[in-house]
């Protein structure tokens, strides 16, 4: 199963953003916590035991010039059964001050359920097979190589990193795991960074003006009572686009890992300002965690349909439904 060996690969992607610049070689004698960070990606994942089961909870948040825009946190369970993988899930999110709350139910048998905990509403998507499943069912069935870092590819991360070795930390646990954290003020991200920024801040805003319009599915979707209070706020109000002086101010990755080197739990924050069209300041702050738990003991929930109301949501048919 490869539901563990996606977090990890997710924790690493992180560091790498973290992590990039284009300074000089150089070395710190102070290098036990980037050693740890290294070990982490070195280390050979493939050959421990099988993940059969997992269960993952998460959480993220948004907040602009001190206002919060949104909180989210979820929990998911994964696992197999009779050779079928099975998922059940909670997820809550506040979006300027409107809270919604939602569970996900899927079988091995295609049968996937959504309950609008919000208003006690229930729903069956019907039909969800290859097809119209789409890019979704391609992707969670991909098969991701899983594989310890080779020296090439150290050598580079060890150049692109730099002077930035000192800027890791790492705390040794009694019971032999570890918490390693790397923490990055505006002071120490170089220039070339900065003018990534720039670069990928004017890509964006040239893929909003090209962005295609919204599926008809959604707007079908947004007249069910779960999005009904969320069409009124204006998102682009609350989350200026920054087009001038864009700069990263703070960025803190924190990754927990047991004796074997395999991710327990990782937390990022991100600190980035820049001005708006109108050349007014903005401060625009985000924080995520997510952690692992229950390895080979984790029982997804099942739903039960008796005595409940359910509504049925044909995917063959999901444009024409009114």
């Amino acid at each position: 199963m490869k539901k563990k060996n996606k977090f990890i690969m997710i924790g690493a992607a992180l560091g790498a953003i973290t992590l990039f610049t284009a300074t000089a070689f150089a070395y710190s004698p102070n290098t036990e916590g980037y050693d740890a960070f290294k070990s982490v990606l070195k280390a050979n994942h493939a050959s421990g035991a099988a993940i059969e089961s997992a269960t993952f909870n998460g959480n993220f948040s948004v907040t602009v010039d001190g206002q919060s825009v949104l909180k989210a946190d979820g929990l998911a369970k994964m696992g197999e059964a009779g050779g079928e993988h099975n998922v059940s899930g909670d997820f809550d999110f506040t979006l300027m001050g409107v809270e919604r709350n939602a569970s996900l139910y899927n079988s091995g048998d295609d049968k996937v359920f959504l309950v609008d905990r919000t208003h006690d509403l229930h729903y069956q998507v019907i039909n969800l097979n290859d097809e119209h499943a789409g890019d979704y069912r391609e992707w969670s069935n991909e098969e991701f190589q899983d594989r310890p870092m080779n020296k090439a590819e150290e050598a580079l991360l060890d150049f692109m990193v730099g002077d930035l070795k000192d800027n890791f930390s790492v705390a040794n646990l009694a019971d032999g795991s570890k918490t390693i954290t790397v923490d990055i003020s505006k002071e120490d991200i170089p220039l070339p960074i900065r003018l990534l920024m720039d670069a990928a801040s004017a890509e964006e805003r040239v893929g909003r003006a090209h962005a295609p319009e919204a599926h008809a599915g959604w707007e079908q979707l947004r007249q069910l009572p779960f999005f009904q209070g969320l069409e009124g706020i204006d998102l682009e109000a609350q989350m200026p686009e920054l087009t001038k002086d864009v700069a990263i101010e703070h960025v803190r990755l924190q990754m927990t890992v047991d004796a074997n080197n395999e991710v327990q739990s990782v937390q990022g924050e991100l600190e980035v300002s820049g001005k708006d069209k109108a050349g007014v300041t903005h401060r625009v702050e985000m924080e995520g965690a997510g952690d692992v738990s229950g390895i080979n003991a984790t029982m997804p929930n099942a739903y039960d349909p008796a005595g409940k109301p359910v509504e049925m949501i044909d995917a063959a048919t999901f444009d024409d439904r009114s």
